[in-house]
């Protein structure tokens, strides 16, 4: 295999076997995210307070991924994302690396074997300070959460600390032509 991807690399023609094989905009984190922008609370003097400002993004977290085809059997996976933040929120950018291996069982079946996994893209929220008076005082805690019955305290375990979900793919392939 070595020989071929010296081979390859000499030619220029490893760029012209790089193929472009995903182009997501938006991540299960980015929903996680665009979800929260629905809740509010009130204060204690009845003013309502939105979570929209708090969650929303000029830009949505995107992943490009490409292919490299290295011979008829083996193929390089990478690609990275951009991130994503907001006031409340940074979903960090990442890497994708990974593998595609195909191996022709007959001249009408393949077995194929893909695996990837994705460095980085970590959903991460930020809290709040919040002053609640003679109760309380002035206390950090979860922005979301503020005006629950939980601790202040309490409140900090729950803020949106989150892996991407699809980081880690393995997927196994048998084609049959006919």
């Amino acid at each position: 295999m070595d020989a071929d991807w010296t081979k390859h690399a000499k030619s220029g023609s490893l760029l012209d076997s790089t193929h472009l094989i995903e182009i997501k905009h938006g991540t299960h984190l980015s929903e996680t995210v665009r979800m929260l922008r629905q809740g509010s609370f009130e204060l204690a003097n009845g003013t309502p307070v939105r979570f929209d400002a708090w969650y929303r993004t000029s830009w949505v977290d995107t992943r490009v991924t490409w292919m490299t085809q290295v011979n008829d059997q083996f193929g390089l996976i990478f690609g990275a994302s951009t991130g994503e933040r907001g006031r409340k929120y940074t979903i960090n950018p990442s890497l994708k690396l990974g593998m595609l291996w195909q191996e022709p069982m007959s001249r009408t079946a393949t077995l194929s074997l893909r695996a990837s996994t994705v460095l980085g893209g970590r959903l991460k929220e930020k809290s709040c300070i919040a002053d609640y008076g003679e109760i309380g005082g002035v206390q950090e805690v979860n922005c979301r959460l503020v005006a629950s019955t939980l601790q202040p305290a309490e409140t900090l375990r729950l803020l949106l600390d989150e892996k991407p979900r699809d980081r880690h793919q393995v997927g196994v392939t048998l084609t049959w032509r006919h």
